[in-house]
């Protein structure tokens, strides 16, 4: 199989890359490109499935700078879904930022609050009429070490790792993910009918415990203080697990990562 992935260089699209190996085709950038161009692209390539990880997910980037967010996080990935191309289209679990309830949340409970995820949400929607078979995997916060030649913004790991002191909030339920799993599965969601799928780890704790387990693991000299009451961003994760792709909760995944890079 032939797989086009763009953000190649990015934090998610560069381990999906080495993930796939001689099956992944690193697509070229998209900054510029208008849609007759993102057409040419995918038909020099020829892919059998385009993998769409490249995006503007810094929030108070998109605010200061909407036309950039909307073409970014809405007509690319709009222009790639036209190509005819099966699409796996990477959103995110700020479409959950303004959920009434207390969660944790399916994928009908969709409530955006800032551009960024008003975007994201207008993405998949507008991607899953011109394709039904497009896949939306809506992540979580992600985290891994840094990978060597390869941009790692900050993440809760290194975030952890590196501060002095990092505040989280002790009311807020939220999941983060360990990368690595995210694009070890992505073979098998590739394979996932058309629709929205949370994708990633769930997890039971607030932020602020979270934290506090990772401090005591690791024996870390980082102060965590409490950022106050944050909106709950858990995922529940019934409908991905249903297709046999499971990930572990939030503390396993920590774990693994631990003992991966032997921390």
């Amino acid at each position: 199989m032939r797989v086009l992935v763009t953000g190649p260089r990015g934090f998610v699209g560069a381990r999906i890359m080495d993930e796939l190996g001689p099956e992944a085709i690193p697509c070229p950038s998209l900054q510029s490109v208008d849609e007759e161009g993102v057409r040419r692209i995918v038909d020099a390539a020829r892919p059998d499935l385009i993998i769409h990880t490249a995006a503007i997910s810094d929030i108070p980037t998109c605010e200061s700078n909407p036309e950039a967010s909307y073409r970014a996080n809405v007509e690319l990935p709009v222009w790639l879904a036209r190509t005819g191309v099966k699409c796996v289209m990477f959103s995110t679990d700020q479409v959950y930022s303004g959920c009434i309830g207390e969660g944790p949340y399916t994928e009908e409970e969709t409530a955006p609050t800032n551009l960024y995820s008003c975007h994201k949400l207008e993405m998949e929607q507008r991607t899953l009429d011109i394709n039904p078979d497009t896949v939306l995997l809506r992540a979580t916060w992600m985290y891994d070490m840094p990978k060597y030649g390869v941009p790692n913004r900050g993440n809760f790991l290194v975030n952890m790792l590196r501060q002095p002191e990092i505040s989280f909030s002790s009311t807020q339920h939220r999941a983060v993910t360990y990368v690595r799993e995210v694009s070890g599965l992505i073979r098998q969601a590739a394979l996932l009918p058309g629709g929205a799928y949370n994708y990633g780890s769930e997890n039971a704790l607030t932020m602020f415990e979270t934290a506090q387990w990772l401090k005591d693991a690791l024996s870390l000299p980082v102060n965590i203080t409490d950022a106050g009451n944050r909106h709950h961003l858990w995922m529940e994760c019934t409908r991905i697990k249903s297709h046999g792709i499971h990930f572990c909760n939030t503390i396993d995944g920590l774990k693994k990562c631990i003992t991966d890079y032997n921390l």
